[in-house]
């Protein structure tokens, strides 16, 4: 229990934490528990507080030091660096003629080159893991540091899906690229927005690494790096084997798809709000289903109108695409029900808290009401005298304004 002193103790140490130069959200929690801690262990006695005082360390998200601008900008400086040196490989590692592009006029590179980036990024994750939590989160202040440089990701990400999803539309409207039941169409423009999508997935690594790098591991789950694993590997395995034709259409969604999720990432950091967060993750159940029906479709024309073209790599290409999809679609969606479930919890479990915080201001200003009543020489007696035996408040008889206010706005609510 905690009497008024303690009470107004607790809300500016909250106030004070909130408002300190770190900015993670885990300051104001961790001041609070700190807080908190101490009252209980001085209501108990200095043997416990002293115990408690040598067993416990003080929250890290406390005491860091927000990390320099120049380390900030550094950081990003960093990020636009390998966005250059990745932009020069995929645009320009052929040359500046995309006629000479991988799938278009040269065959894409082997397996070894997916195998090796692929088991890297899965390498690198416990690494960076264990720098994470044993150096870099007790000397800065990690989500501060990466900011700039999570905007710049983000942003840029926004702008080279924009492109892709600009000059595959291009490619069908304009080039004659056709929309449907080819197989060997390379020269519309169509095949090198799909060898930049294909190389576009190992810069999305970077998605994990950020994840990581801010403590974010809750986020690091088997379908995130699923997702990324398998979709390099699917889309190696389409630029191999059939690069042209009706391989463009799986880009396209997944483009327009990250320019929606890239642009919500930028304007969160960017602290403002997103119109269609709610939408994101059904847009892209929606792009998965899409996906194979068009598979399927395709499937059917090809094999109607030139079954005599169809190889066994093309088989498998279709075979691939449909089970990587597929199976996307379900994590996807066993994500989104639980999700959803979880929020439904979650409303139901806050409707039931104010009906009880409700109850419980009504049944203390009918008590109050009865107390004023029986005072014997008409006097108004302050309720906060009559307090429990450690000197605080019972927190079911707690009239103050605030108090009252609460009350209010949650019959409101109700």
């Amino acid at each position: 229990m905690c009497g008024p002193t303690t009470r107004s103790k607790l809300r500016n140490s909250a106030g004070g934490a909130s408002s300190s130069p770190s900015p993670s959200p885990s300051i104001s929690l961790a001041a609070l528990s700190t807080t908190d801690n101490n009252n209980n262990n001085n209501d108990n006695g200095n043997d416990n507080n002293t115990n408690f005082s040598k067993s416990m360390k003080p929250p890290l998200d406390v005491v860091l030091a927000p990390p320099s601008l120049l380390s900030r900008y550094a950081c990003a400086t960093l990020m636009i660096a390998i966005f250059g040196v990745w932009c020069n490989i995929s645009f320009y590692g052929h040359g500046k003629d995309e006629s000479n592009a991988p799938g278009v006029g040269r065959d894409v590179h082997n397996w070894t080159v997916p195998l090796t980036l692929t088991v890297s990024y899965l390498l690198a994750l416990p690494l960076l893991r264990l720098l994470s939590r044993n150096y870099l989160s007790q000397n800065v202040d990690m989500k501060l540091l990466l900011r700039e440089t999570m905007i710049v990701y983000n942003a840029g990400q926004v702008l080279l899906n924009g492109w892709m999803v600009y000059r595959l539309i291009h490619s069908l409207v304009y080039a004659g690229h056709p929309f449907i039941g080819d197989l060997y169409t390379v020269h519309t423009g169509a095949t090198f927005v799909v060898w930049i999508h294909y190389m576009d997935k190992y810069l999305e690594f970077f998605d994990t690494f950020f994840m990581v790098l801010r403590g974010r591991m809750d986020q690091v789950s088997f379908l995130h790096m699923y997702h990324h694993v398998s979709i390099a590997w699917a889309w190696w395995f389409a630029m191999r084997s059939s690069p042209g034709g009706d391989a463009y259409f799986g880009a396209l969604l997944n483009s327009w798809i990250h320019v929606m999720m890239y642009s919500y990432y930028t304007l969160s950091l960017l602290k403002f709000s997103c119109p269609w967060k709610r939408h994101i993750t059904r847009a892209q159940l929606l792009q998965f289903t899409s996906v194979v029906i068009y598979t399927v479709v395709s499937f059917i024309i090809v094999y109607r109108d030139n079954v005599a073209s169809l190889q066994t790599k093309h088989y498998a290409c279709y075979v691939v695409q449909t089970f990587e999809m597929v199976s996307l679609f379900l994590l996807f969606m066993r994500f989104y029900s639980k999700a959803y479930s979880n929020k439904n919890n979650k409303d139901t479990n806050n409707c039931e808290s104010q009906q009880q915080q409700q109850q419980q201001q009504i049944s203390s200003s009918s008590s109050m009401k009865k107390f004023q009543s029986s005072d014997i020489d008409g006097t108004s007696t302050s309720f906060t005298e009559e307090s429990s035996d450690d000197g605080s408040i019972p927190e079911h008889t707690s009239m103050s304004s605030e108090s009252s206010n609460e009350a209010a706005a949650i019959k409101k609510d109700l």
